[in-house]
């Protein structure tokens, strides 16, 4: 059954925003002059650093008979568009009396969400979509469009306050997304397995001349050294991949044979390996990660992949956002 985010417990579904200086809608260099910013909206001051917390001060009751938005800060990557995903941060506050209910920069980490229907709150997706990741975005929220009739009674908020959203727009789904690798080849060091590639993609990974033992540390190998912006924590990366266990005569994974779909990296949905170094690495980049068994599945088994394994992933970095 789907949810929408933040209506069962709050602090574990709150999303939070970050700040730009003041109440006033300040576009950051880059952003697109045709993002509509909304109008102030009175009685509620945000300022702070875009990516921190931000500072909130709600000038008691405020109070909507409809939904509205005001972009506080205006970012230069892709459009959140409809029906795919975003990665965001923001904190929720009673209109009523200026109580803050919760953010997700509690736990410093921000939520994957869906901008199909259903599964945000309608004044939240209204909001963000067709906004730039990079954006922060202030909403005063009806309550139909927000928690409901039911309101949230445990943290006093009734089913008749309106409800303040800060909201960050951290990243979605990139919007440029090369076909394959582009960028100057690098010869990679000798011992470690070799890559067969047929029409520019991963066919095979050969460990003929490689050591019985596999590597005990985490490596990132470059094969294509690529030219565009730089994969970064909390955002999202589209990329291929194979994937074979060390010494393993066949993948236990790879992408190539299907459309490749973002995935937000730096957010612990991930293997390690990838979190800690796909954030870096620069679009039309092909790598090779050597991933030890505690920076991959430990001593857990999965299809393919006996218990203890290091894996070998070579990865085409296509789209970053």
């Amino acid at each position: 059954m789907r949810r929408r985010l933040v209506a069962l417990t709050l602090v574990p579904f709150l999303l939070f925003g970050a700040a730009a200086c003041g109440g006033e809608a300040e576009p950051s260099e880059g952003a697109s002059a045709s993002i509509d910013m909304g109008e102030k909206i009175e009685g509620v001051e945000v300022s702070g650093a875009f990516g921190e917390e931000p500072k909130v001060t709600v000038d008691a009751p405020v109070s909507v008979n409809e939904s509205v938005s005001q972009v506080i800060r205006s970012g230069d990557g892709a459009e959140v568009l409809e029906n795919k995903e975003a990665l965001l941060h923001f904190t929720v506050y009673n209109g009523k009396n200026g109580k803050r209910l919760g953010s997700t920069y509690d736990q410093q980490v921000p939520q994957k969400a869906s901008t199909q229907d259903g599964n945000l709150f309608p004044s939240m997706l209204d909001a963000i979509v067709g906004k730039p990741s990079g954006s922060r975005v202030l909403i005063a929220s009806t309550p139909e469009q927000a928690y409901g009739p039911q309101g949230l009674p445990d943290a006093g908020l009734s089913g008749e306050d309106t409800v303040i959203f800060v909201v960050d727009v951290l990243s979605t789904h990139p919007a440029e997304v090369v076909n394959g690798p582009e960028g100057e080849e690098v010869e990679p060091p000798e011992g470690l397995p070799t890559v067969e590639s047929r029409n520019g993609e991963v066919a095979d990974v050969s460990f003929e001349d490689t050591p019985a033992k596999a590597p005990d540390e985490l490596q990132v190998i470059p094969l294509i050294e690529g030219e565009g912006p730089p994969a970064r924590d909390d955002s999202f990366v589209t990329f291929d991949y194979y994937g074979v266990t060390w010494g393993g005569k066949k993948p236990f994974d790879q992408s190539y044979d299907r459309e490749p779909i973002p995935f937000p990296v730096g957010i612990n949905g991930l293997i390690q390996a990838w979190d800690e170094k796909i954030p870096g690495l620069k679009r039309g980049s092909r790598v090779m990660i050597i991933a030890p068994p505690e920076t991959a599945y430990g001593d857990q088994a999965r299809p393919g992949i006996p218990a203890g394994s290091t894996l070998v992933f070579v990865v085409d970095v296509l789209g970053v956002d």
